[in-house]
């Protein structure tokens, strides 16, 4: 049985865990950077500890901080939430490393479907029907405009290490490919301390189902 357990997320994703933890007797302890010091999480959380500036990269990004603090205040588990680093096997091993309980998929799973080019690759592997894209990461403008003449527009850039909708543009002409392209590129490395981006086809309107086990 867990006692104690880490919430390395902040916002609404936190909130939810730090409220299912109290409904199961676990106390949490949060993490904030000074600028979310006055946050919903940091209020309802057992203990709440500051872990670094308001970049993500230097605070909600920081594997060393994260781990440093789950083991100081006595934690047993880690849970990730959603984004930042849930999706990051780097983050996975070193948490089992230091001794404490994962609570996300194994780090060889993240490995294949945690970047989703390498996702992709893994479906198309298989068989499986994916979205028409890019063969892998786009990092130039050429690179970018041979995607567009095979898929046409609209298309989207997403982050490879993406979650929680960061680091996507939608992009509609050949006018705003590359500005946008160094925009998600930028945001996916502020978010995800990975800058690596892809090209999908754009489905407008789209109807999905989605399982969670």
């Amino acid at each position: 049985m867990i006692n104690r357990l880490l919430v390395a997320n902040r916002g609404e994703i936190a909130v939810r865990i730090i409220r299912t933890c109290r409904e199961l007797g676990i106390d949490t302890v949060a993490v904030y950077s000074t600028a979310d010091k006055d946050s919903l999480h940091v209020r309802l959380a057992d203990q709440a500890v500051c872990i670094g500036p308001p970049k993500s990269a230097q605070s909600y990004l920081s594997i060393p901080a994260l781990i440093t603090t789950a083991v100081r205040t006595g934690c047993e588990a880690v849970h990730p939430g959603v984004g930042f680093l849930s999706e990051n096997s780097a983050f996975a091993r070193e948490v089992r490393k230091a001794g404490l309980v994962w609570i996300g998929p194994d780090p060889d799973v993240i490995d294949m479907l945690g970047d989703k080019v390498v996702a992709r690759d893994t479906a198309l592997k298989y068989g499986l029907p994916v979205t028409p894209g890019s063969p892998g990461p786009v990092s130039s403008r050429e690179e970018a405009m041979a995607v567009v003449r095979a898929c046409g527009y609209p298309v989207i850039i997403k982050a490879a290490s993406g979650g929680g909708g960061k680091g996507m543009r939608i992009v509609w002409k050949d006018e705003d490919l590359e500005e946008n392209l160094k925009i998600a590129s930028r945001e996916a490395e502020a978010n995800f301390a990975d800058g690596t981006v892809f090209i999908e086809k754009y489905l407008q309107d789209p109807r999905h189902v989605e399982l969670q086990v």
